[in-house]
């Protein structure tokens, strides 16, 4: 490799051009993506009808768990499974169809979040999203035995989420998804005004009412969809370093004064 005299770099010949990486998405978000793939295909390839129960058993969130009629049964895990449950089932999915879906929306919408949080952050706010919509899910299925799987309860905190700061200078479509954001996110005073946050959140509002009253409330759990959105919407300006206020420093305490400036009363 040699400059010319004016001082210009040229690429040698035959040199082959820089590489990409194939996926230039955050390493935990590939990470969570390969679990679920894995687990998904331990239960269709690998694991035998008896023992795809017990996966499902003691990983999805089953509300029967919780209800008196579930008193008698021993679920696998006992009482871990019954906390654990409120967070693994959002690795596991119902079909491919499905673990495909949430693989694009996890890459869309929970890579924006991570970028902007942390891993650590992201961590906390994956298991406050994904246990939040499996409480509202219960609450409303109490009793059932119908599992619930699927990280979307996650995915639709992370678009609440993103609302709050990607329009927040301005930008629009998906170039707001993209761009680097470090300015504070909105209030929810602020995101009632703008306009752009408005319409994405009541975009994915309308959708999940469309399936949820219009028949595909039976295979598309809306109600956690609904408790991740609420819990990623409220939750996330408490685990953004951008948003938080700054300590107030700490006051001195006040001197004292010494005994003979004292005032004899």
């Amino acid at each position: 490799m040699a400059l010319n005299p004016r001082g210009n770099w040229h690429m040698p010949n035959g040199m082959p051009p820089p590489r990409e990486p194939m996926f230039n998405l955050p390493m935990p978000i590939m990470v969570l993506g390969a679990i679920m793939i894995v687990l998904h295909g331990l239960q269709d390839f690998v694991l035998s009808p008896a023992l795809r129960q017990d996966l499902l058993l003691g990983f999805s969130f089953l509300p029967i768990r919780y209800s008196e009629a579930g008193q008698a049964f021993d679920f696998p895990g006992g009482f871990p499974g019954d906390i654990w449950t409120f967070v693994t089932y959002a690795f596991l999915h119902g079909s491919w169809m499905h673990l495909i879906l949430n693989l694009v929306w996890m890459a869309a919408f929970a890579t924006v979040v991570l970028r902007r949080i942390g891993t650590v952050n992201f961590a906390l706010f994956f298991i406050i999203t994904a246990a939040a919509g499996a409480l509202v899910h219960l609450v409303l299925h109490i009793g059932s035995s119908s599992p619930l799987v699927g990280v979307s309860a996650v995915l639709s905190g992370a678009m609440a989420a993103s609302a709050r700061f990607a329009f927040n200078r301005g930008y629009g479509g998906f170039a707001a998804l993209q761009s680097r954001h470090t300015s504070p996110c909105l209030t929810l005073k602020q995101l009632r005004h703008n306009q752009q946050a408005m319409m994405f959140l009541g975009i994915w509002l309308v959708l999940n009412l469309v399936f949820g009253l219009m028949g595909g409330g039976g295979q598309v759990a809306w109600e956690a969809h609904l408790g991740g959105f609420v819990s990623g919407l409220l939750v996330f300006p408490y685990l953004d370093p951008f948003s938080r206020p700054p300590k107030r420093p700490k006051k001195d305490p006040p001197k004292k004064q010494p005994d003979h400036l004292k005032v004899i009363k």
